[in-house]
């Protein structure tokens, strides 16, 4: 069994009770606060049916927002990364991860006792902690920790603090119980749901209504077992050597030079707002390494290629879908870590093959396979976002392709020449404790 950890360390004052007099004021002339305290002041035994006879009526009947005044913090310890991508999907859920560059080998991984009791298990398992051992071989030798931590497989273990609503959390468990999802996965998202089940019962009670689908904000679901319009993306676009690629943009209004500096300069709010309005849309390939870090870039939206379509073409393009950073590749470990890289790629194939799900699998596979991701970005992005990730600190991949992203946008809608840049143009200052000095060179007109 894994050995993870969840605990719920903070959480909002009687999440459920607040969520029922919130319910309840919508339709009668007391205030919130005078219902909360009158449902306070019954007996427990008369609460709990009150409130669940208004959240059976409410949340039963799709009022989704009355679940979200509230909200729990989770601490999970010793998931496994596969796990914490999972929990990343979900657009309202909010997340402080710790960096997989501090990864060490003696935390160790995951790994299901399917794979362990299997002929190929000492194999695997010798495999992953070769890979664990390149990795601290190459920290050692002055790779830097964000380079290193590709060679880690996705049942790495690590930690997250996690934060979201009753209404996100149960998205989040209906995900989680889709066919394709990891059963580690499937366990920490059912724990993380017992515990707020334990203070708030009938916030996560599936009333009907409140369990479907259609009443979440949809969100990209990497362990899909199909996605077939990416597949068609991608198949026209397979060949491109771009580190992303332009699908297409639209404004229904004309973006003007004038328009930006006013929204930037004089921080005008209704102006940054039509921003919105603008959209481009990306196909970019990158590593799961990079994926982690592009699906918490919340305001994007998101649409990513199923984990099992992506192993499936790596097993036939096999080095193509292999992402190996400039420093590996020049270093002397660039070889080891091509032939690990490959070697897990073949050991999913060789469990697959032995009857193992692939669900379980999965997580031997290494944050080197590179995995699309159809990105939407609006014109705000084009200057909030991208200027955090064109930042000379921010990672070297997702810098990268925001600096792609951003000579596309100034192609297409000249008016963001100024502003698709880093983000010490748009603050007028450099906000790392690092001062590279490019906004000083940009006002030289150097």
């Amino acid at each position: 069994m894994a050995d993870f950890k969840v605990k719920i360390i903070g959480l909002t004052q009687n999440p459920q009770t607040l969520s029922t007099a919130g319910a309840l004021g919508c339709f009668e002339e007391k205030s919130s606060d005078q219902l909360k305290k009158e449902l306070m002041a019954k007996r427990r035994k008369k609460r709990l049916k009150r409130e669940r006879g208004v959240l059976k009526n409410s949340l039963g009947r799709g009022h989704g927002s009355i679940g979200d005044q509230n909200h729990f913090i989770f601490s999970i310890e010793d998931l496994p990364r596969a796990a914490t991508l999972q929990l990343c999907l979900p657009e309202y859920l909010a997340h402080l991860q710790q960096s997989l560059r501090r990864a060490k080998a003696s935390r160790g991984f995951y790994l299901p006792e399917v794979i362990k009791q299997s002929c190929l298990g000492p194999d695997v398992e010798k495999t992953l902690f070769q890979a664990f051992e390149l990795y601290e071989k190459m920290a050692e030798a002055g790779i830097p920790g964000e380079d290193a931590r590709f060679i880690l497989p996705l049942y790495t273990k690590t930690n997250i603090q996690t934060g979201g609503n009753a209404r996100e959390l149960c998205h989040l468990w209906q995900m989680s119980h889709q066919e394709g999802v990891p059963s580690v996965v499937t366990a920490v998202v059912d724990e993380m749901i017992a515990q707020a089940k334990e203070k708030a019962p009938y916030l996560f009670e599936d009333f009907g209504y409140n369990f479907e689908t259609l009443a979440w904000y949809p969100s990209s679901q990497l362990f899909a077992l199909t996605n077939e319009a990416i597949q068609e993306l991608i198949k026209q676009h397979r060949n491109s050597k771009e580190k992303a690629i332009l699908l297409g943009w639209m404004s229904s209004f004309e973006v003007t030079a004038e328009m930006l500096e006013r929204a930037i300069k004089q921080r005008k709010e209704a102006d940054l707002a039509n921003l919105k309005h603008i959209h481009f849309e990306f196909l970019v390939p990158m590593s799961l390494t990079c994926f982690h870090q592009a699906t918490r870039q919340r305001t994007w939206n998101h649409s990513i290629e199923p984990i099992y379509d992506a192993v499936e073409d790596a097993l036939v393009s096999q080095d193509k879908r292999m992402i190996i950073p400039p420093s590996v590749s020049k270093s002397e470990f660039g070889t080891e870590y091509a032939e690990l890289h490959l070697q897990l790629l073949n050991y999913y194939k060789e469990l697959v093959e032995m009857k193992i799900p692939r669900s379980e699998a999965i997580g031997v596979i290494l944050h080197s396979l590179k995995i699309y991701d159809w990105i939407h970005v609006n014109g705000w992005n084009a200057i909030h976002s991208i200027g955090k990730r064109t930042c000379q600190e921010a990672q070297w991949e997702i810098r990268f392709i925001a600096q792609k992203l951003a000579r596309d946008i100034k192609k297409v809608a000249p008016a963001f020449e100024e502003w698709a840049e880093p983000q010490c143009i748009t603050y007028g200052s450099c906000p790392e404790i690092k001062d590279c000095g490019y906004y000083k060179k940009k006002r030289r007109g150097s």
